[in-house]
Formats: structure tokens, sequence, C-alpha cells
């Protein structure tokens, strides 16, 4: 048996830029990974993909990216004889905004590899992050760093720097958010490119370890989309930060909120008060 770990990804900055003549909005994210996380466990199994998972959310079928991913890596090796029973721990929450589906299947690409005996070059991995995202690519690499993503063609630049430190409260609604087509069809277009500054200054801010600026200049530019589907955001930003966080922030596309709080005993109080009003609620750490 193989077992691999996979991180939940948490966007600190989210900058949307003007829309291309392509069509396209450039965006540029500054990304992290927190201390929430699934488990996947790999056992041997001929020709086919199998998935078993704890969580009754979780697709597990061709729906699944542990599924797109495995097809595209016996695609690589060209051998259709290939299988394995992917065992599927759940622990990030489903579609709120962690990426949790694409950190599964980068941890499934590596438990593959190393059951199936591959090895991919740099090629092959470029082809997979175009087929499964930017969620997905950044997962190949983890840690702090800066993400350019045009179309699916992306670039990533490491941050060596520490983070500061906060404890996390992450609240999620029992809301189905849209999907990110949705989102950005629906962008308020004469707000986009307009947190430049904010983006300059938050990667200041890590670079010279102020916590200050830090939490001044968390933004995400998704958040303003999301409130014209739903006002659950607005509302849990409220609640967290009528309780003492420091800041709030939406996560990725939504629909979860992040609360930043200085010590851990705070975060677990907020978690405990706000238990009956969301479906789930989590504390996390921020991992450097």
């Amino acid at each position: 048996m193989i077992v691999e770990t996979a991180l939940a990804k948490f966007d600190l900055a989210i900058h949307i830029n003007p829309r291309k003549q392509d069509g396209l909005y450039p965006v540029d994210y500054l990304d992290c990974q927190i201390d929430i996380c699934d488990k996947l466990s790999f056992f041997p199994k001929q020709n086919d993909i199998e998935i078993v998972c704890d969580n009754p959310n979780v697709p597990t079928n061709e729906d699944n990216f542990i599924y797109k991913a495995a097809i595209l890596l016996k695609k690589i090796a060209g051998d259709k004889n290939l299988g394995a029973k992917i065992v599927l721990k759940k622990q990030i929450p489903v579609t709120s905004g962690f990426g949790g589906g694409s950190s599964d299947a980068v941890a499934a690409v590596r438990g593959l590899c190393k059951l199936w005996k591959i090895k991919l070059n740099a090629r092959q991995i470029d082809m997979m992050a175009k087929n499964l995202g930017k969620d997905f690519f950044y997962s190949l690499y983890g840690g702090l760093g800066e993400i350019k993503s045009r179309g699916k063609n992306y670039v990533f630049k490491k941050l060596s720097k520490t983070l500061p430190k906060f404890y996390l409260v992450v609240v999620v609604p029992n809301k189905r958010k849209p999907s990110t087509g949705w989102i950005y069809e629906h962008l308020v277009v004469k707000k986009v490119g307009k947190n430049i500054d904010k983006l300059k200054l938050f990667k200041k801010a890590i670079v010279e370890g102020d916590r200050e600026q830090f939490l001044a200049n968390l933004h995400n530019d998704l958040e303003e989309s999301i409130w014209q589907f739903s006002s659950q955001i607005d509302r849990m930003k409220r609640d967290l930060e009528a309780l003492g966080a420091r800041r709030s922030i939406m996560a990725g596309a939504g629909l979860s909120v992040v609360g930043f709080f200085d010590t851990k005993a705070k975060a677990d109080r907020v978690r405990e008060k706000l238990a009956e009003k969301y479906k789930q609620i989590y504390v996390a750490r921020l991992l450097n």
C-alpha cells in the first residue's frame, strides 16, 4: 500500500487583470497551504481505476479529479492494463474554494507514479496541468508562491519567506456555489484590475514580515461577483469579525470564508460559538 497526503490550498490574494482581446482575464494569485488535508491510499488492481471515498458528496466516477488524473497518466504511460484502487479519506471541504479535488489529483499522480513505476518529464507535467487547471498546477509545487495565470498557461514563482503566524477559522456554508465560469461571466468589470497596489503591498508585507500590512492587503477580487449570488458571504464575514477576527476573506471562488485570529484559543472559542449556525467549521494554520 502507498499513502499520500493532499493539503488544502488557500488563496491569500487573487488579483484579476482587465480582459484581453482573446476574451480571457489574466489572473495573479498568491497561494499557500493550510493544515487541512486528505489522505489517499493506493492498492494494485488490473485495468480499472476504482475510487472509494468516505464522503458521499464526492463523486467517484469520471467527474472526480483523481480519476481524470489517473486516466491521463495511463495515456502517458501507454498501458491500458494499468489500474488501481484509491481510497480517499476526505477532510478538505468539498467545492468550497480550497482546491481539494486538484490537490487530491496531484497526490494521486504521486502515488500512481510510485505504484506504476512511472517517471514524468516536464513536458508531460505541463500537459497534465493544462488539462487539470490552475489549482492542480499550484499543488504540483505547493508552499508559498505567486502564480500568473494566462488562460491555461501558468507560471509559478516560489517565495522563500515565512508567513506570519495566524490561526484561521474556516466557515463553510450550507449552500452550493455557482460554477467558476458563472463567476467570470458576472464579474463586476468596472472593479477589475483596481487592486494591483494591494497585490504589490501584500507581497512587500510578506517580504518584510509586516503583520499589519499583511492583514490590510489580503484580497480576493472574486468576492464582488459572488456577493451578487449570495449575501451569505457578507454575513459570514460579519459573524467572524464580530467575534474578533482581525480580517476575513472568501476562500478562492467560494463559498467558504476564512477569519484570521492571533491565537488558537480565540479561534477555538469562535468555532464553538458558530458551530450550530454553519454546516462545517475548521480551525487551521497557515503552513510555511
